[in-house]
This record gives C-alpha cells, sequence and structure tokens, in this order.
C-alpha cells in the first residue's frame, strides 16, 4: 500500500463553466496514456478540473472500458467537483450535481412538480432482456416524484490508493459541506417558474451493482423502484441518502 508523509489534503471546485465542455478530444486522449504531454487545454478551464478528469479518465476509460466521449457531460459544467491530492497529485474526485430534476407546471392548481427526465429505452441483451439506459421514473417507496435531489457521482479512486478511505473521506467532506450551502445547490432548471420546492438534503446515487454494499456502507439505500439499468455497459442502481441541509434554498 503506498504511503505519504503528507496527508491527503481534499480541494474543492466550483462549478467550472460551459469552457470544460470545450476541452479537445487530443488531450482528453492523452490523459489515458500518461507518457504522453498533453495539449494546452483552453485558458477558461481550471486546473483543478483538469486534476479531476487525471482521476476519472484512467479509471472510467482506461479500466472500466467506458467511452471517452461519454466521459465529459453537460453536468460537469455545472456541479460543484471535489479532488484528493497525494504529494499535490490527484488520486480521487467526485462531484455534486445541483438539483437534477426540471420543474415544471402541473399537478393540482397549477402546483410546481419536480420530475425526472424523460426515460430511455435501452435494447434488449442477447438474452431478450431490456437493458435501459436510465432508471425507471415517477414516485418508488423512496421517493414521492416531487421532491428536489441532488446527484452524487463520477466518484473515482486511482487503484494505486484505494484501500485508504479517501473516497469515504470525498464522501463525507462533499455532503458535509452540501448540508450548509443547500442554495448553491438549488437551481430552477426553467426560467421564470416562481416557489421552487427547496431542497431538503436529499441525494441520489447512480451506483454501479457491483459496488453496492460499499455504497451502503457509506448511508446510501437502493431503491428498488428504480431497478437497475447500464450506462456504458455496467449495471447500476439508485441508492438514496439523505443529509441534515441545514441552509435551504428559498
Amino acid at each position: 500500500m503506498p504511503t505519504s508523509s503528507n496527508p491527503i489534503k481534499i480541494t474543492p471546485l466550483s462549478p467550472p463553466g460551459p469552457a470544460v465542455l470545450s476541452i479537445p478530444h487530443s488531450l482528453l486522449s492523452s490523459l489515458t496514456q500518461p507518457s504522453l504531454t498533453p495539449p494546452t487545454p483552453p485558458k477558461e478551464v481550471p486546473p483543478l478540473y483538469l486534476s479531476a478528469l487525471r482521476v476519472r479518465i484512467p479509471v472510467f476509460v482506461t479500466e472500466q472500458r467506458c467511452s471517452l466521449a461519454g466521459e465529459l457531460d453537460a453536468d460537469d459544467a455545472r456541479s460543484w467537483h471535489w479532488i484528493a491530492f497525494d504529494n499535490d497529485q490527484p488520486v480521487a474526485t467526485l462531484r455534486l450535481v445541483p438539483v437534477t430534476a426540471e420543474v415544471v407546471v402541473g399537478g393540482v392548481e397549477g402546483q410546481e412538480v419536480v420530475v425526472m427526465e424523460k426515460e430511455h429505452v435501452g435494447l434488449p441483451d442477447e438474452e431478450g432482456r431490456d437493458r435501459r439506459s436510465e432508471p425507471y421514473h415517477g414516485a418508488t417507496g423512496m421517493w414521492d416524484g416531487r421532491e428536489p435531489f441532488i446527484k452524487i457521482g463520477r466518484m473515482a479512486t486511482l487503484a494505486s490508493h484505494r484501500g485508504r478511505g479517501i473516497a469515504q473521506r470525498l464522501i463525507e467532506e462533499s455532503l458535509a459541506w452540501a448540508a450548509t450551502h443547500g442554495a448553491d445547490l438549488s437551481s430552477p432548471g426553467s426560467e421564470g417558474v416562481d416557489n421552487i420546492p427547496q431542497w431538503r438534503g436529499l441525494v441520489l446515487s447512480h451506483a454501479q451493482k457491483s459496488v453496492q454494499e460499499w455504497w451502503g456502507k457509506m448511508g446510501f439505500e437502493v431503491d428498488e423502484g428504480l431497478g437497475a439499468w447500464w450506462e456504458e455497459g455496467i449495471e447500476h442502481v439508485g441508492m438514496w441518502r439523505r443529509v441534515d441541509a441545514a441552509d435551504r434554498f428559498r
């Protein structure tokens, strides 16, 4: 197990903005081959964000064989990111995506309600089973279909630093921050809509099923109502946790 004379340092990054979506493919590809010198990134891209990618791409793209094109998405631009460093080298990361459901007008007398995005159904696998690409949508036994939630994801730790409790520290520190920064994690979702429901501390993880037990130890509980689905060829389940959100969006 690697040792270090310096403690692991965890650094947060506020939403980096749309510039991250302009990172050239050549730069992303270079992160899969540490021996290559990466091209110069756009100046608007925060160096801390590139540090997160230096963990995510080796883990998700090289190790787990997810697509490079799918690693960056629009949520990256508006998410809060946490990066763990060992001797100034990034070794683990995660992100918190602000309220991910969209606010729509509906329900009784135009009351605003919160719904998940439209479901996409995947192709059947070789045995004819439906390989959905997203969870079931709508209310479940653990989610009323209305309450806003944030998502915790892109949780990755380099193989050399696993088993040291770094991922747990990232989760606990990021959610402790979230508990007192509810306003920073609540976004209307659509302009011109008033009376947005408060974020009350509900957190969703799209957890890889192979590490479902580990997420359970982090305080997350599987929502059977969301079913199982496949992202990048990896089976996932939905898991919830609630934090005591002291600073709620109003």
